[in-house]
């Protein structure tokens, strides 16, 4: 089962929703607060957790450093309240992306209706 981390760009309730879906989730914001992206991206690889956020900064991060290193969710969303934000995590989970395990070395950019992924 796949561990994912949510980055402080996207709301702490996100957690609530993976936990109901039966995924282990931990928060940045818990013990990573104030971390930079790079430290955020060792602690995932050092724990095999996905990181799920906002930020295309780790996109790139993935892209130029981490191919097939890290798995990286960012969601593309126009409003970033809460409600698009658990519109993302229940289409991912619909379609069975979040217990994929290409995932944990992907990069996957999401709507709430479309994905792509990118595999290292």
């Amino acid at each position: 089962m796949n561990l994912f981390l949510i980055d402080e760009s996207l709301s702490p309730k996100l957690e609530l929703r993976l936990k109901e879906l039966g995924y282990k989730v931990k928060i940045v914001r818990d013990f990573l607060k104030g971390f930079s992206d790079e430290n955020i991206v060792k602690w995932a690889i050092k724990n095999g957790a996905v990181i799920i956020t906002g930020d295309l900064d780790f996109g790139e991060l993935w892209y130029w450093h981490y191919e097939g290193k890290l798995g990286v969710i960012v969601l593309r969303i126009k409003d970033y309240n809460l409600e698009n934000q658990l519109k993302v995590i229940n289409f991912l989970h619909e379609n069975n992306l979040l217990t994929d395990e290409r995932i944990k070395n992907s990069l996957i950019i999401s709507t709430p209706s479309r994905y792509r992924i990118k595999s290292g």
